[in-house]
């Protein structure tokens, strides 16, 4: 079975700002993404909207209510933002399936009830593992990351990813 991938808005919009979209379906090796509702309704406040429209392979995929509102039962997924409850109901709905996101709250209540995660630094890790990426692209997209989306790497993450 096919694993599905689901996007957070922080990792979609990282992503779409330095248009290296096609690695997130080169790494988990989907035809299609799937996006939240509420993901595809934060992105469309923003000027990326038009780069994630022209993405044909971005399916907006709700989750049910009946999960949301099981999940809901949860304080701290009551915390989080609704891109982010509905990334992760979706997530547990069609398992198995990764989450790609940052935000680090959001990543604890996920891997808590049971979602694989995968932030930037994993992912982009992922990628040279899988030798879809050589040191100069590393290099260039951590810079885009920091330059376009102010994305800060740790240095430990730095070291391994272009060590």
């Amino acid at each position: 079975m096919n694993v599905v991938v689901i996007l957070d808005s922080d990792f979609l919009s990282a992503f779409l700002k330095i248009e290296q979209m096609p690695l997130i379906r080169a790494l988990y090796q989907v035809e299609n993404v799937a996006v939240p509702p509420a993901v595809y309704r934060e992105i469309a406040l923003t000027s990326l909207l038009t780069h994630l429209t022209d993405l044909d392979w971005i399916q907006v995929i709700a989750p049910s209510t009946n999960q949301v509102e099981k999940l809901t039962t949860d304080e701290s997924f009551r915390a989080l933002g609704a891109g982010e409850q509905e990334a992760i109901a979706l997530a547990i709905e069609r398992a198995p399936a990764v989450l790609l996101g940052n935000d680090n709250q959001a990543r604890r209540v996920a891997s808590r009830l049971g979602v694989d995660v995968v932030n930037i630094p994993a992912f982009l890790l992922a990628c040279k593992q899988a030798n879809l990426v050589d040191r100069q692209t590393l290099f260039t997209v951590i810079n885009d990351l920091r330059a376009k989306d102010f994305f800060g790497f740790r240095q430990t993450d730095l070291d391994l990813l272009l060590g």
